[in-house]
C-alpha cells in the first residue's frame, strides 16, 4: 500500500442531503413574524386609544363643568328593524333599563328646568351616531305616559326620519312648511299612538333649512307650542356637522347633549361648549348614552348601576 500509487480513502457511503433547508427557516420566520404583528398591533391600538379619549363615564363629563342629567344604558337586544311604533323602545320593551335611565332623564328635567324661559329644549350631540333621535323619542314616550303632553319635534331638516317611527307619509306637511308659512300649525301637528303625545315631521327637506329657522317664525311656534303642551323636544342634527341646532337652541329653554360612552371624543364635547358658548348659549346639562356596566366593570371602574342590573336579571 505504501508503495502504491493507489489512494488509501475509501468511500463508505454515499452523502445524503437533509430534507429541512438550513435557510430560510420558515417556522422560525413564521413565528417572529406573527409575534411582530401581535406587537405593533397592540401597539397601534393603544395608541390611538390614548390619542383618541372618549368618555368614559360620568366623572369626565363633570370635570369639564358640565351637568349629567341621566344615564342611559346600552340596549343589547337587537330589535325588529322598520316603521311603525314596535321600533319605540318605550313601547316595545317598557321594562328595558335603558328605559328606566329615560324615566330619570324625565325627573331630572321637570325640576332642571324650573327656572326656563320656555317649556321647550333641544336636544342634540357632537356628531352623528351619538343616540339623540332615539333618546329624544323615548323621552317623549315616557314623558307621555307619566301624564304630561308632549309635542316632539322633528328640527333635522336635512336628514330627519321620525316620521318613520309613526308611518307618516313622507311628503307630508311639517316644520319646513310652517317656517316657510305655507302651512299652520294645526296643519301641521299630528298625533302619535301614543295619549297626550303630538309630533310635527321636518315636512320636505329644504334647499335653505338653516335660513328657515333664522325667522322669526321659530320663536312664535316656540311661544305657541308653550302654551298647549308641558314640554316640547327638538330633535336637532349634530352641532358640529351644521348650526341649525345653534339657531334652534336661541328660541328654546335650553339645549342638552348626547354623548355616548366609549365613543364620544372628550375633543369634541369640548367643540361643542365653544360652538354653543360662541353663540352666546350655555350647554344646559349632558346625557350619558350607550353606558355599558360590564365593560365598566371590565375597567374596574365603579358605578351605582348594580342594583337596577341584577334586578332586571332577576326578574327575566
Amino acid at each position: 500500500m505504501k508503495a502504491s500509487t493507489i489512494g488509501n480513502v475509501r468511500i463508505i457511503d454515499t452523502a445524503g442531503a437533509s430534507l429541512i433547508p438550513v435557510a430560510p427557516r420558515k417556522s422560525l420566520i413564521l413565528a417572529i413574524s406573527l409575534l411582530l404583528g401581535l406587537m405593533i398591533g397592540a401597539g397601534v391600538g393603544i395608541m390611538r386609544t390614548w390619542l383618541r379619549r372618549t368618555v368614559q363615564g360620568t366623572e369626565a363629563l363633570e370635570k369639564m363643568g358640565l351637568s349629567v342629567f341621566a344615564t342611559i344604558n346600552f340596549v343589547r337586544v337587537v330589535r325588529q328593524k322598520g316603521r311603525g311604533d314596535h321600533s319605540i323602545l318605550a313601547l316595545s320593551d317598557p321594562t328595558d333599563l335603558a328605559v328606566e335611565g329615560l324615566r330619570s332623564l324625565r325627573t331630572s328635567l321637570q325640576f332642571g328646568m324650573l327656572d326656563s324661559k320656555s317649556k321647550s329644549i333641544s336636544i342634540t350631540s357632537t356628531a352623528p351616531g351619538a343616540g339623540k333621535s332615539f333618546t329624544s323619542i323615548n323621552l317623549a314616550v315616557v314623558s307621555a305616559q307619566a301624564g304630561q303632553k308632549i309635542c316632539l319635534i322633528d328640527a333635522d331638516m336635512r336628514r330627519g326620519q321620525l316620521r318613520k317611527l309613526f308611518d307618516c307619509p313622507k311628503n307630508a306637511a311639517g316644520l319646513s312648511e310652517y317656517l316657510a308659512g305655507e302651512k299652520t300649525l294645526e296643519e301641521v301637528i299630528r298625533r302619535s299612538p301614543v295619549d297626550g303625545m303630538d309630533y310635527i315631521p321636518t315636512g320636505r327637506f329644504p334647499p335653505n333649512p338653516s335660513e328657515l329657522l333664522m325667522r322669526k317664525t321659530l320663536n312664535e311656534l316656540v311661544a305657541e307650542l308653550d302654551s298647549r303642551y308641558d314640554l316640547s323636544l327638538f330633535d336637532c342634527p349634530p352641532v358640529l356637522a351644521v348650526t341649525d341646532p345653534v339657531v334652534v337652541g336661541r328660541a328654546t329653554g335650553g339645549v342638552l347633549a348626547v354623548v355616548r360612552y366609549d365613543e364620544t371624543p372628550l375633543v369634541e364635547v369640548n367643540a361643542l361648549m365653544k360652538a354653543l358658548e360662541a353663540a352666546g348659549l350655555r350647554l344646559t346639562g349632558t346625557i350619558l348614552n350607550g353606558f355599558d356596566p360590564r365593560k365598566a366593570r371590565a375597567r374596574g371602574d365603579s358605578y351605582n348601576y348594580n342594583y337596577r342590573y341584577d334586578y332586571k336579571r332577576r326578574a327575566d
